[in-house]
């Protein structure tokens, strides 16, 4: 009896051994068994909204208005103070600079003098002008883009006189004349306003006000009529304006998102 009960104490840590094995067995196949979680996706980077390209490009345009003279004449009294205006020239545009060089012709009216002892005479006035245009264009106001400029010209005045010389106070008759004469180059300025309207993708229009002052000389040109000296004006013009767009980056395509970030 004693031996069976030494088997049975020294057979029962043996099982209890024999458990715990089985036990971590089935432990550690169950972890090899069970699939390993998937990786959290990570998410796409966020892009912000794509940045308008600056705007760049070469402007060819064409204008005609109508200029007013201001002012009094320094001989004789003006008689008509309006008259037509017209001019073309190229730009480079860096917005919101637009930097230009054009050329514009101007009609400045007629001055008459009367019926005088010596006779009469009417003179129509014009002005030839080749000027270096600076303009701010304003931003916010989209599709319609203000500007406010500032000019610089070399401006050559133009004379044309018709009249009667009365020989003698009129006792011997008198002589009809007619002649053109043209000054040298004197200086011009102007400020102005406007504001550019597309038509399409390449074409506006445009509208500007300005103001110019003409230094021109009042001696007698070439023999034939004196000079309009210091003359201002205010000008109105419309006009067309055609741009070779030079802007980098324009309708770039967005980057696609990689296929790794997709799942």
């Amino acid at each position: 009896m004693i031996p069976l009960l030494g088997e049975r104490r020294s057979a029962r840590p043996l099982g209890l051994a024999a458990l715990l094995v089985s036990l971590l067995g089935a432990e550690e196949a169950r972890a090899q068994t069970t699939p390993a979680p998937a990786p959290e996706a990570s998410a796409p980077p966020t892009a912000g909204p794509p940045k308008k390209p600056r705007q760049t490009g070469f402007d060819l345009s064409a204008s005609a208005g109508a200029a007013i003279r201001l002012g009094d004449a320094p001989l004789f009294p003006v008689a008509q103070r309006g008259g037509t205006t017209f001019g073309f020239g190229l730009a480079y545009l860096l917005h919101p600079v637009w930097i230009g060089l054009s050329y514009e012709h101007t009609n400045l009216g007629r001055e008459e003098s009367g019926v005088m002892p010596y006779g009469a005479v009417h003179i129509a006035r014009s002005t030839d002008t080749v000027w270096a245009s600076l303009r701010v264009r304003l931003s916010g106001l989209e599709p319609i883009v203000p500007f406010f400029g500032a000019a610089l010209g070399a401006v050559w005045q133009g004379a044309h006189a018709d009249g009667v010389f009365l020989l003698d106070g009129g006792l011997r008759g008198g002589q009809v004349f007619s002649c053109s004469a043209t000054d040298s180059l004197n200086l011009a300025m102007r400020v102005s306003a406007g504001a550019e309207i597309p038509l399409g993708k390449t074409v506006s229009f445009t509208g500007e006000g300005s103001f110019d002052a003409y230094r021109l000389s009042s001696e007698v040109i070439d023999g034939c009529a004196p000079g309009a000296g210091t003359t201002n004006a205010l000008t109105f013009r419309v006009g067309l304006l055609y741009r070779f767009d030079l802007s980098e980056g324009r309708d770039k395509p967005l980057r696609p998102t990689s296929a790794r970030h997709v799942r």
